[in-house]
């Protein structure tokens, strides 16, 4: 993906550099960036992506198990109030009049389809769903019950949508990704396990060790199929809900394919800027200095933006950095001319790997 892609990053700090007579300095053994123009001087602190045993996490160093650096910021990580718990979140949303999910305490007192989450989960996986409130639940998974599992189990309304992710510097949106269900489409023949198998094939997965199979059967029993169901012609099933989770072998895209801000209608546009104002100033009781934040949520048919979770230490896509010079350096924050022209190729191979949120 164009975030996750090093040379992005390199590319947005040089074509800003340029731009304005800066000089930039890697400092390998640190991978610590130093940046100095218009007599400032501030150091850039790294954050690489690292995957072991199938979790994903945030790291600021290169280990063993890092694989995809993921953006400077001009602090180390933080952690702001408002993402250390979901439902503190949801609550603050509600007072300040934005949109987001109904919850209840349990699953017995939901009174619309529901996944469960944990308060305090990441990634994607402390959650289950989504569930009709007459299902019968199977057993949690370790993720949602084992000792490594944060915070409360809560229901929370499943409102059906696209992924919506939106990167904030200092509470304006710099960076916009809204993300559609993985589908299959039947044709009257192959079963749905078929249709299935196929589809990570070509995201170069096997089902049969997929790791993340109880999610993709969750989904499917949602809509009332299961493996062997043959999926009549034309009709399509999602596979996964949950941002990131996109059953894709391109690994590469451009800005202007990863950065939805703007093919998003106006009334969205309004909508994530009005959450972004409100976001500069909910944050400044942790700390007074603008911050990288991002903001999970879903877009549904109506076209109306539901929020979801707050993530304080998110990747940080190459756009952010303009709007982040401006503020430490006092210069312009639109994107110099020429930043992303190079356009990356789609390249077959590994799959993509999942973003996760960030916490």
């Amino acid at each position: 993906m164009f975030i996750a892609i090093t040379m992005n990053h390199m590319r947005a700090v040089k074509a800003w550099a340029d731009a304005h007579q800066a000089q930039a300095t890697l400092d390998m053994s640190s991978f610590v960036l130093e940046v100095k123009a218009r007599n400032r001087y501030y150091r850039l602190y790294p954050q690489f992506l690292c995957e072991d045993q199938g979790r994903l996490s945030h790291v600021t160093a290169i280990t063993p198990h890092v694989t995809g650096f993921i953006g400077w910021r001009p602090y180390q990580p933080l952690r702001l109030t408002l993402s250390s718990d979901k439902l503190l979140f949801k609550n603050a949303l509600g007072e300040a009049g934005l949109a987001t999910p109904a919850h209840w305490d349990s699953p017995d007192a939901a009174q619309a389809d529901f996944i469960l989450k944990r308060s305090m989960g990441s990634f994607g996986y402390q959650l289950a769903g989504p569930f009709h409130p007459s299902q019968t639940l199977p057993n949690l998974s370790a993720a949602m019950t084992g000792p490594d599992a944060r915070g409360v189990i809560y229901a929370e309304a499943f409102v059906p949508g696209r992924n919506l992710k939106v990167w904030f510097w200092d509470g304006q949106p710099v960076h916009t990704q809204c993300q559609p269900y993985p589908l299959i489409e039947g044709d009257g023949q192959q079963t749905v396990r078929a249709l299935v198998t196929q589809r990570l094939k070509d995201a170069h997965q096997d089902w049969a060790t997929y790791p993340e199979r109880d999610a993709v059967l969750t989904s499917l029993s949602f809509q009332g199929l299961t493996l062997n169901t043959r999926l009549p012609r034309r009709q399509q099933a999602w596979l996964d809900y949950r941002y990131g989770r996109c059953f894709t072998s391109k690994a590469m895209t451009t800005e202007a394919q990863d950065n939805a801000w703007r093919r998003l209608p106006n009334e969205v546009q309004i909508q994530i800027t009005q959450a972004g104002e409100w976001l500069k100033l909910a944050v400044k009781s942790d700390v007074k200095a603008p911050v990288l934040c991002s903001m999970d949520g879903v877009l549904d048919a109506a076209g109306k933006v539901w929020w979801l979770e707050l993530n304080s230490n998110p990747i940080c896509p190459p756009t952010a950095y303009f709007a982040m010079m401006a503020s430490l350096f006092g210069t312009p924050a639109q994107t110099p001319a020429g930043a992303f022209a190079t356009a990356a190729k789609a390249m077959p191979g590994r799959a993509p790997l999942q973003q996760g949120t960030g916490t």
